[in-house]
């Protein structure tokens, strides 16, 4: 079973989601993830994806800011 969500409110978000959530390249989700600053879980098939939560919470507490690039 596929599903965007789990659960009724732990919402699951692909690195392209996160990306535009965060108004962040998808690359920059790529170096949050080999620098573990964010959670994410792998599917059986691989795919990456993120609690949106978890996203939310990294984002409000500043923890991801030292990784984004200037544009």
């Amino acid at each position: 079973m596929m599903s965007s969500e789990k659960s009724g409110d732990e919402k699951l978000l692909t690195k392209g989601e996160v990306a535009r959530l965060c108004r962040v390249d998808v690359r920059t989700v790529d170096r949050w993830l080999t620098a573990g600053k964010v959670g994410y879980q792998r599917t059986p098939s691989g795919r990456v994806l993120f609690r949106k939560h978890d996203v939310l919470n990294v984002v409000a507490g500043g923890q991801i800011s030292t990784l984004t690039r200037r544009r």
